[in-house]
Parts: structure tokens; C-alpha cells; sequence
């Protein structure tokens, strides 16, 4: 090392481990330079200094209330992940389970009649949504996502009774099916938004 020590690297060498390389590498440049010395022997009495005093830092009570709710809502997020994932592709499969066990009368998309079946559905996902949103505030994104898809299940079994194509196997998936995944996406998307935003 050929270079002074300033202060503020002073403090930071002390710091550091006695087997560090650039400590190392500032003891040996210290042997030569009386002012180095110096400057790191003042950094470690610092240091000492600070370590020794018994002073209590005052939190405010909001940003402690705050900083431990962010905590308990990423060790929330952390734990609760596990069987969201399992219940996300089960009401896949059960929405397209759905679409399959229904008798096929037409055939085609009538996507004259898609934007309101997909409508139906988000009205469901939006409704169930809004309610584990008031009703659970802690729920991780995918706990809300999964929310949304129940709604838009739920629109799916509505849309028997009010879609005129329901007999339509390729309406079915390409509408009622993909309005499930698009809940639960929505979902999910929504979630992590308010979660950002807090």
C-alpha cells in the first residue's frame, strides 16, 4: 500500500479483521509512515470509544411499528408461500376440468360473447378480492391471487346459467379458462402493488 490513509478509511480499516488483506496491507504501510499510524491508532481508540458508551437510541414509535410490520409481513410472505402454489394449479386444473366435463353442442370462439363472459369472471375475482383484501390484511400476494381465482371460479359455474355458448368447447377455453388465469394473474399483480405501496 502506498497511498496516506485518510480518516474515514482509518475508521473503516479498524473495523475490520486483523487477517484482512488491505488491514494487512495498512499495518505494513504504517511501519514507514508515522502519520498513518497514527491516523489508524486514533480510528481504533474511536472505535473503542463508541463501543464502550451505553447509550440508548430513541425510535420513534411509528417508524418502529412501521419497520417491525414490514418484518412481520416478509417472514409472513416468507412462511405462507408453500401451499399457495399447490391451490394456484389445483383451480387451473379445476377450471379446465370444468371446461372439459361440459357436453359440446357448437363449435367455434364467439367472441361476441367473450368480453362478457371475462367480465362475469372478473366481477367475481374483483368481489372475492376486495373482500380477502378488508377481511385479511395480512394475506401474502399469492393468498389474494388465490382469492381472485375463487371469484372467477365461481363466475365460471355462473356462466352455465348466463353464457348462450357454454356447449362451446374452444369458447370455454379460450374465455372462461383463461379468464381464471387472468384473476388470479390480476390478482397477484394487485397484491404486490398495495404491498409496494405501503
Amino acid at each position: 500500500m502506498s497511498e496516506h490513509l485518510s480518516k474515514d478509511l482509518a475508521l473503516v480499516l479498524a473495523v475490520l479483521p486483523e487477517d484482512d488483506p488491505e488491514r494487512r496491507a495498512a499495518l505494513a504501510h504504517t511501519l514507514s509512515c508515522a502519520a498513518c499510524a497514527r491516523l489508524l491508532e486514533r480510528g481504533a481508540s474511536m472505535l473503542s470509544l463508541i463501543d464502550a458508551q451505553d447509550v440508548e437510541v430513541e425510535v420513534d414509535a411509528r417508524l418502529k411499528a412501521r419497520i417491525l410490520k414490514s418484518v412481520d409481513r416478509l417472514e409472513h410472505e416468507r412462511h405462507s408461500t408453500g401451499w399457495e402454489a399447490h391451490a394456484l394449479a389445483l383451480g387451473s386444473l379445476l377450471s379446465i376440468v370444468l371446461a372439459l366435463l361440459e357436453k359440446t353442442g357448437h363449435t367455434g370462439l364467439f367472441p361476441e360473447h367473450g368480453l362478457l363472459c371475462m367480465a362475469w369472471q372478473m366481477l367475481g375475482a374483483g368481489l372475492a378480492f376486495a373482500g380477502a383484501s378488508v377481511w385479511a390484511r395480512d394475506w401474502a400476494p399469492a393468498q389474494l391471487a388465490l382469492a381472485a381465482m375463487g371469484g372467477a371460479l365461481i363466475g365460471q359455474l355462473w356462466l352455465r346459467v348466463v353464457c348462450p355458448t357454454y356447449d362451446a368447447r374452444q369458447h370455454l377455453f379460450a374465455f372462461h379458462v383463461s379468464g381464471v388465469m387472468v384473476a388470479a394473474l390480476l390478482g397477484y399483480s394487485l397484491a404486490r402493488a398495495r404491498s409496494g405501496a405501503r
